[in-house]
Parts: structure tokens; sequence; C-alpha cells
């Protein structure tokens, strides 16, 4: 291939992905040395180690973030792993945030597992716990846990309890689609019916909301 048609290749995986690792690269048959002379021309901004996006195509905030994602599984393009459920989300307080929900802050940033996941970047904090599909969203590319679901995983990750009832109260007014009922669901599964209850009831009553206010 020649070295426009690697360029070529570059803007179009660019364009699809946003943010890119060098091993989707490679399926594209562009070379590791194509990326390094585009990183020293201008063309590409490094990210991460193994991860890029076009420059002067708009940095975000969560850049970082995605590449890490894309890092736990470099090969797979976005639409491969969307179509099936591998378990690797965004969570806790960077799920927060992103769900504008609370005080929190997107870094460092939260993933969840269902296997262990050893990461170098120390802005990034893996934990092993399973998500449900049920319980993520797409909207971004990129699985975030669901309102209901963030809550519960501040509650595990033992984080400030007024900071989750204000994430609580972010999400549950004014629009009323917040899922009581499967915040309620999850707590009892952990915990047991007594607990689990006692719970969710603490926390609404701290939130300064009633259970029906949700669905």
């Amino acid at each position: 291939m020649k070295k426009r048609d690697h360029i070529s290749s570059i803007i179009e995986i660019a364009e699809s992905e946003g943010v890119f690792t060098t091993a989707q690269a490679a399926r594209l048959d562009i070379p590791r040395d194509t990326l390094h002379d585009a990183c020293v021309s201008g063309r590409l901004d490094r990210i991460a180690h193994g991860a890029y996006r076009l420059m002067g195509s708009g940095s975000k905030e969560t850049d970082e973030l995605f590449a890490l994602w894309k890092l736990t599984v470099p090969r797979l393009f976005t639409f491969e792993r969307l179509a099936h459920w591998d378990g690797i989300c965004v969570g806790g307080s960077s799920a927060a945030y992103l769900n504008g929900m609370g005080d929190f802050h997107l870094s460092p940033y939260r993933f969840y597992s269902r296997k262990r996941i050893n990461s170098r970047n120390p802005s990034a904090r893996f934990s092993v716990r399973d998500v449900e599909r049920r319980d993520v969203s797409f909207e971004r590319g990129i699985p975030v846990t669901r309102p209901e679901r963030t809550v519960f995983d501040l509650i595990l990750d033992r984080e400030d309890p007024s900071l989750i009832a204000n994430a609580l109260r972010d999400a549950a007014n004014p629009s009323g689609e917040f899922d009581c009922a499967r915040l309620r669901e999850m707590l009892v599964g952990k915990y047991g019916e007594a607990k689990g209850g006692s719970v969710v009831e603490s926390l609404l009553a701290n939130s300064g909301i009633l259970e029906g206010e949700g669905r």
C-alpha cells in the first residue's frame, strides 16, 4: 500500500472511530511506522500508548477515557463491541459525571469488567464487577452505566453518602425516569431484603425524594 493510501486509511478510521488503536489500524494494513510518522508530522495526536486521534478534529475531555476503553479489546472496532456485550463499561464516579449526577469528576476513570484488567495508566481504575447489559447505555458510543446502576456502584465504591444522595437527586428529578425499583432490586440482591431495603429508604430520605417520584 502506498503512503497516500495509508493516509487515506488513517483519515477513514479516525472519522469512523474518533479515537482509534494501533491494532485497529493494523486491520486496515496501516503499519506502526506510518502512525509514528503521522504523529511526528502533526497529523495524529497520541492520546495514550497505542491510541490516537486525528489532529485538528477537536480534542474532547473524554478522549483518554475512550482510548482506555478501546484498549481493553484493542483489535475490535466500536460497532463490533457494541453488538456483543463484553461486560466492560464506564461506571461509578466517571459514569456519574457523564450522566450529570452530583459533584463527581470524570477522572480517575472508573471501569468495571467481569475479569481483572491491569492498566499502567495512573488515571485508570479497573474493578471486577458484573454489570448486566440492561444496566448500560451506549448513547455516547461507549458503554456507560445507567443512573440506577451508577448509584448502586457509588454505594459499593463507598463514595461519600452525601455525594451519592446528591447524585440520586439529580438523576431522579425532574425527569421522573429514574427506576427506583431497579435500584432496590440490585441492592436487595447484594445485601438481602432487610438491609437492601433499608439502604434504599435511607438514600431516598437523604436525597429528599419519594420512591414514587421514580418509576
